[in-house]
């Protein structure tokens, strides 16, 4: 998917929330009007843009109370960083790592929450620290521009 189709699609606070509720669980647009407090007119509109951009996917399964529907979930996993501060503008896309194929073993529920925020802590943490290496990079940029050195592409390498 093109960073811009991207930022086009996640700037909207609606899709927004229709993606976070589709990360949860494949829906329906009906159900997702409901949740989200949103016209189901709107909601179509989104999930067929987003479906036009490969961001969802859909298909139809039947109802026990009407006609089929059609239900959507998520077809894109990616994580967006947007930086800009001090000498810095960068918006980078990072694909999703694959999924491997070898399934997880039984694990009892306490113990994945448990893991789980195990992890989620450490997200914290390692965004707190990427984000003081780049204020650390903005202000060693500053003292460079200060010392009367141009700095540039060419002697500053992009962060990568």
């Amino acid at each position: 998917m093109d960073i811009d189709d991207l930022l086009s699609i996640v700037e909207n606070p609606t899709r927004r929330r229709i993606l976070e509720a589709l990360v949860n669980g494949p829906s329906y647009p009906l159900r997702l009007s409901k949740e989200l407090g949103v016209s189901q007119q709107a909601v179509m509109k989104n999930l067929v843009l987003m479906e036009r951009n490969g961001m969802v996917t859909s298909y139809r399964e039947s109802s026990s109370m009407g006609p089929d529907r059609t239900v959507y979930v998520p077809s894109a996993a990616f994580t967006l960083v947007v930086d800009m501060q001090g000498g810095m503008f960068s918006v980078r896309l990072l694909p999703a790592c694959e999924d491997e194929d070898e399934p997880f073993s039984p694990i009892r529920t306490e113990e994945a929450m448990e893991r789980i925020a195990e992890i989620d802590a450490e997200i914290e943490e390692l965004e707190r620290r990427r984000s003081e290496l780049v204020r650390e990079r903005g202000r060693l940029l500053s003292a460079v521009d200060g010392a009367g050195m141009k700095t540039g592409r060419a002697e500053i390498p992009p962060r990568r």
